[in-house]
């Protein structure tokens, strides 16, 4: 009988971790894109586990945007995360690199850093990329909406104002709540 017992409640335990939730942070992006149709495609890449790329692929251009999740990142160094994008951006960009930071205000309590870069390489190819790095409590997440050609300064705000509304919640918080 005793055996029994604990079969159950040790089946239940194990039943009850299971249906936790892995991870109670959600990066919270407004859907639909702006600007026409989008193609969507997920993937780890270079086959990190713990990295989950989303990208979006616009119809009509070579334009695309990018979320990426890198979990068991706890309270990330946003400056550090600025840094390396910026040294890769640098060796990429024989021409022209430009990095300027728009805005370190927390979003929703969380740390947040909001830039813009811009590379030119001698070949002729330009990107102008915005930014935004969030230091999660359990990841780091960061989105990237990448023009291959320099856009119109309505297109700018459209994504700017887009990029602004990106935040990171907290299933269980009151004060980090998610909608």
């Amino acid at each position: 009988m005793k055996t029994n017992f604990s079969f159950v409640l040790i089946s239940s335990m194990l039943l009850t971790a299971c249906a936790i939730p892995r991870y109670t942070e959600r990066l919270q992006q407004p859907m639909p894109l702006p600007e026409g149709e989008w193609t969507v495609s997920q993937s780890n890449p270079k086959d990190l586990d713990n990295v989950t790329e989303m990208r979006w692929q616009s119809v009509d251009s070579d334009n695309y945007v990018q979320s990426f999740v890198f979990e068991q990142q706890p309270d990330s160094d946003l400056m550090k995360t600025k840094t390396i994008d910026d040294q890769q951006g640098q060796r990429n960009c024989d021409e022209l690199f430009d990095s300027q930071i728009l805005s370190q205000e927390p979003v929703n309590g969380y740390p947040t850093l909001v830039w813009v870069s811009e590379c030119k390489s001698k070949s002729g190819a330009y990107s102008k990329i915005l930014h935004k790095s969030i230091a999660g409590k359990e990841s780091l997440y960061v989105f990237n909406k990448v023009w291959r050609s320099l856009p119109l300064q309505t297109e700018w705000d459209l994504w700017l104002n887009y990029t602004n509304k990106i935040h990171v919640c907290h299933v269980n918080s009151k004060n980090q709540p998610c909608k």
